[in-house]
């Protein structure tokens, strides 16, 4: 079996929204987002977080199974199989998806690099965000909403909130690395999450830059963006901290 999605002559051509889809999910496996053995959302979940049909979600999760990087089981939680000898063939396919080499760097330097982008990145969307995206950015913080004792779910909904964001900005590679700043220390976002009270202040902090991108007010966004970004900086390093006695 193979991911023909990923190799370099499917490239040439435009993909499904099933490929799409399984492509972003990969990457959220190869990130460590998604760990060995995480279950992840239902189908209707993941088709109100990434905005598509459930036929998508499932389509995608097909694709996506046929390598055995997931365990599809009928009236089961859908769980993931990251193993390094699966993670490995899926490289052979595609080099492109291998660990990212954000977290050979410290932790200041990525925020320092971050901020600079994702306040760049948000003062732009606020000038091209149309109705159709700030409807998209209201359904997953009403979802989000429900999530506070779901850290998994929410660090999904989380990326795909600041893909949202992303996607208002015609500059693909901007967006390129904001999406892999994002990835940094995410096994100690995911000790984050875990704690009380932290999934619903980062789903205020989601709320604020929201308001600010629906009100077209760049300061305010950026403003509150830099806060968003300086309380996940904050609450990695204690985690990292902890993890690493200091």
């Amino acid at each position: 079996m193979s991911l023909l999605f990923l190799d370099n002559e499917h490239k040439l051509r435009n993909k499904t929204k099933k490929e799409i889809l399984a492509e972003k999910i990969l990457e959220m496996i190869f990130t460590g987002l998604l760990r060995d053995g995480d279950e992840l959302p239902s189908e209707r979940e993941l088709s109100n977080t990434f905005g598509v049909s459930r036929e998508t979600v499932r389509g995608s999760l097909g694709l996506i199974s046929e390598f055995g990087l997931l365990n599809i089981s009928h009236g089961a939680k859908t769980t993931i199989n990251r193993t390094t000898d699966l993670l490995e063939k899926c490289q052979e396919l595609n080099p492109s998806l291998s660990d990212l080499q954000i977290n050979n760097h410290d932790i200041d330097t990525v925020f320092e690099t971050r901020k600079i982008i994702e306040r760049a990145i948000v003062r732009k969307a606020t000038l091209n965000i149309d109705e159709f995206g700030l409807k998209s950015m209201a359904s997953l913080l009403e979802q989000q909403q429900k999530l506070f004792d779901q850290p998994v779910h929410f660090q999904l909904s989380d990326k795909q909130f600041h893909r949202l964001i992303a996607e208002c900005v015609p500059n693909e590679l901007l967006n390129k690395y904001a999406q892999e700043l994002y990835a940094f220390g995410l096994q100690f976002r995911r000790v984050v999450l875990s704690v009380d009270g932290s999934i619903e202040k980062s789903y205020k902090e989601h709320v604020r830059i929201y308001q600010a991108l629906e009100n077209r007010d760049p300061d305010r966004a950026e403003e509150m963006m830099v806060n968003h970004l300086n309380s996940v900086y904050d609450t990695t390093l204690e985690v990292m901290r902890g993890k690493n006695g200091f």
